[in-house]
């Protein structure tokens, strides 16, 4: 009984061994694959594929291929043609190749018909980028089986055919065997001829082959810096992203962000315009409304007589002076003057509100900041409603401000969510450029670019002001520097203007006091000095605001090598 029990379970065992063997009903029997280095850095594979059907027909073979890896969080993609699939006498095979996520898969076989025992498959294909370039030498890392077979291999061989001229002397090897991650080397490398042979027998599944081979520098060209920068576009898709949003960009810019061209050339003003503010001039020049705008339109309302400018200094504690400036309003029936513009009329609101007639600038610290939204809007509009501008500077400004902080935003979502690279970089910078056009798209008008002409023409007059030319305007008009004088400081040429006059304008201005001047005497430097020291600390005091507080791989495979390493590999299966 006893010897019938060990019968049987004996039996058992050669059977469950016969059959984990056989799980798959097919094996491979060989695996050679014959690799072609070039010059040019491009190989040329030759797989020869032997495999056994034991216990099932099958159509064919499939053979998947890596062409796509991560170096980073960058794709590097291999470039891989498949040149031929034959039998063993060199006849074709039928295949198809398909894109399997980062595999080129290619399906052998003729489904309407189905083969057993031993059948060859001659897979050759070429391989670009498959070469890892060094400061020291180049390098070819190749996994030559794959380890993604769920069948064993009964000998792999690797037939290495560097170019003619490369010493064999200079040529060093390592070579990988077992899983995925093994440093085990159990192949057999050797010179055989002018090819490195590398052998291993009796692969189990999912294990695999893998060869180094070190080539001294200057034997293989590398691709030039334009192809690889062309390669890495195409490999990150998301990278084109940039190159597409600054291309409309500029298309937007070129046919509704640029000035209309008019062919006109610019003629010397000795006037200001009479339709536009200095303020509305500055805004104009640059297409925004800005401090200097805002805060110059004090001195023009000052020179044309509805308040007064007096400037004072007061010691204090250990002789330390202070500045302050005095707004004295002149005209107390201002809100109803036709001759002010909604602009002026909202800043002579708001310096006083209080219902005084003599206001200290420093009383308006942290609060007119509330009045520049509207003087500000009112400029805009005023402008655009009177046809300079083809739309609002401001909004379109905004707008898109905010689609590029939504691009740049939403790639710091999608990098996180994805852990992308390319996402990371793509949309952030797509969102910069956004915002960089984003300052150049307020367009003029046709009768905007005319203004502006005008406007730069004023600027050409005062910057190359002629005496006579000057004299005879003071004794046509005594307040022509009054008047040009806020023109030229939201031009920023006050300086040249105040030097041009320096001889001819020698009584100070009644529209303005400063409590030097007893001393001093006056000149028109001095005084443009102390307006520009004023209008300085205007723009401080008039745009500060209360404090918040809150509650609130290309890795070489001689260092860090292993099986499964390097490009090629893969793996495949049947059907």
């Amino acid at each position: 009984m006893k010897k019938t029990n060990k019968f049987i379970g004996l039996s058992c065992l050669l059977l469950v061994c016969f059959f984990t063997s056989r799980a798959w009903g097919w094996t491979i029997e060989n695996f050679t694959s014959e690799i072609a280095l070039g010059n040019d850095s491009t190989l040329t594979v030759n797989e020869h594929i032997t495999v056994d059907f034991q216990l099932e027909s099958k159509h064919g073979i499939y053979r998947d291929i890596p062409v796509r890896y991560k170096r980073g969080a960058v794709n590097y993609n291999l470039r891989l043609k498949v040149i031929s699939v034959t039998d063993e006498d060199g006849i074709d095979h039928p295949y198809e190749t398909s894109r399997k996520g980062a595999y080129t898969s290619i399906k052998i076989g003729d489904p309407s018909r189905y083969v057993r025992g031993i059948q060859t498959y001659n897979v050759s294909y070429q391989v670009k980028r498959g070469i890892n370039y060094f400061n020291d030498h180049d390098e070819l890392y190749w996994n030559v089986t794959g380890d993604e077979w769920d069948v064993s291999i009964g000998e792999a061989k690797a037939l290495i055919y560097l170019p003619d001229e490369i010493d064999q002397k200079e040529v060093t090897w390592k070579s990988f065997t077992g899983p995925r991650g093994s440093t085990s080397s159990e192949a057999r490398v050797h010179w055989e001829g002018s090819r490195l042979v590398a052998t291993l027998d009796n692969i189990g599944p999912r294990e695999g082959l893998t060869i180094v081979v070190s080539i001294p520098k200057g034997y293989l060209s590398e691709p030039s810096i334009f192809l690889r920068i062309f390669w890495q576009v195409q490999d990150n898709g998301f990278f084109l992203v940039p190159v597409i949003v600054f291309i409309l960009m500029f298309l937007l810019w070129f046919t509704r962000g640029r000035n209309p061209k008019i062919p006109r050339s610019i003629m010397v003003k000795y006037h200001p315009p009479s339709e536009l503010t200095p303020s509305e001039a500055g805004t104009l020049m640059d297409e925004r409304a800005d401090l200097t705008d805002i805060t110059a339109m004090a001195i023009d309302l000052a020179v044309r007589g509805y308040m007064k400018i007096r400037q004072t200094t007061s010691t204090k504690l250990l002789f330390l002076s202070k500045k302050d400036y005095y707004f004295i309003l002149l005209k107390k029936d201002y809100a109803s003057d036709r001759d002010l513009k909604k602009h002026e009329l909202s800043f002579l609101t708001g310096i006083f509100e209080s219902g005084e007639t003599e206001v200290a600038l420093s009383s308006l610290k942290n609060k007119f900041h509330v009045h520049l939204p509207s003087i500000k809007n009112s400029l805009y509009q005023g402008l655009t409603r009177n046809g300079y501008f083809s739309g609002r500077p401001d909004k379109m400004r905004k707008a898109y401000m905010g689609f590029g902080m939504v691009l740049i935003i939403g790639g710091i979502f999608l990098t996180r969510s994805f852990g992308r690279l390319d996402l990371m970089i793509s949309f952030p910078l797509s969102g910069a450029i956004v915002i960089a056009f984003s300052f150049i798209m307020p367009r003029l008008s046709t009768k905007g670019v005319l203004m502006l002409y005008e406007l730069l023409g004023l600027k050409e007059f005062i910057n190359r002001a002629e005496k006579d030319r000057l004299e005879r305007l003071s004794k046509e008009d005594p307040t022509v520097f009054d008047r040009v004088l806020p023109y030229a400081m939201v031009m920023g040429v006050a300086d040249e203007w105040a030097e041009a006059f320096k001889d001819l304008y020698r009584e100070p201005p009644g529209w303005y006091e400063c409590s030097a001047w007893p001393v001093t005497g006056f000149y028109t430097a001095l005084l443009v000095a102390d307006l520009g020291e004023g209008l300085r600390t205007m723009g401080a005091t008039f745009s500060s605001s209360p404090s918040r507080t809150s509650a609130a791989s290309g890795g070489s495979g001689f260092s860090g090598g292993f099986s499964g390493g390097g490009f090629g590999g893969g793996g495949g299966g049947s059907w």
